[in-house]
């Protein structure tokens, strides 16, 4: 490896070392300035400060905001999607010729009301997906929607269809009309098109989860000003520690 290239990981942590001394040397003139300054001058100097942060923070928060609702959204369907899943995929198999006609009626009521469940659930995470501009939404939304296009023939045969938008359309009539076993092998086997979705969700939710946490480490953070002796400049007006002489 030539000893001419600088490796770019250096000359990244060079610039940031750089901005952050940049960082500080402001703070450190903004804190001396409030220190030894009149008190006119004091509550001009932090009325600029406040001014600032609050332009800055309202778009950050507004941002922010949109973000969490989003991946919360995301995360709270993904999970219910699994929990559908869940259900569909428990109802063992079955020998349909020996179950009485109730035993099967009550089964087609059950998983109609999940796969209903499930399409509302899965609607809410595609939409929060989209809302979403990333790389890993986008290629989950591609993988959601080729588990769609692998069973689009027995899917469609039940009402179930999928929108431009990935997002899925359900008829309730041609769904009473399947029959048990039918619903099972096309909602409730494993390596469906619900299998795929349900294991895709568990990934779903850890996407969501991490994006939310540095979303609320973002919000919580906040953003400071700090003097030349690392404390806050607002610290060093009230008398703070660092502001204490020795």
């Amino acid at each position: 490896m030539s000893t001419n290239k600088i490796n770019p990981l250096i000359t990244q942590n060079r610039l940031l070392s750089q901005a952050r001394s940049r960082a500080r040397a402001q703070s450190a003139a903004t804190g001396q300035a409030l220190l030894g300054g009149s008190n006119n001058n004091k509550d001009s100097v932090i009325n600029s400060i406040n001014n600032k942060a609050g332009k800055q923070n309202a778009n950050v928060s507004e941002a922010d905001r949109k973000s969490k609702e989003n991946y919360t959204t995301m995360k709270d369907a993904a999970e219910n999607v699994k929990k559908h899943v869940k259900n569909l995929l428990l109802w063992p198999e079955k020998k349909w010729d020996e179950m009485t006609e109730d035993e099967i009626a009550e089964y087609r009521v059950d998983a109609r009301k999940e796969i209903t469940g499930l399409i509302d659930e899965y609607n809410k995470m595609i939409k929060s997906m989209s809302a979403e501009e990333s790389k890993v939404n986008e290629i989950y939304l591609k993988q959601m929607k080729g588990y769609f296009q692998n069973a689009k023939k027995d899917l469609e045969s039940l009402g179930i269809t999928q929108k431009e938008d990935g997002t899925l359309s359900l008829d309730q009539e041609r769904l009473k009309e399947a029959d048990a076993e039918t619903l099972k092998k096309v909602l409730g086997s494993e390596g469906t098109f619900v299998d795929d979705i349900g294991k895709r969700a568990e990934n779903v939710i850890s996407n969501a989860e991490t994006n939310l946490a540095v979303i609320n480490k973002s919000i919580y953070a906040g953003n400071y000003t700090y003097n030349q002796y690392g404390s806050d400049v607002f610290e060093a007006l009230l008398g703070g520690k660092y502001n204490s002489k020795v």
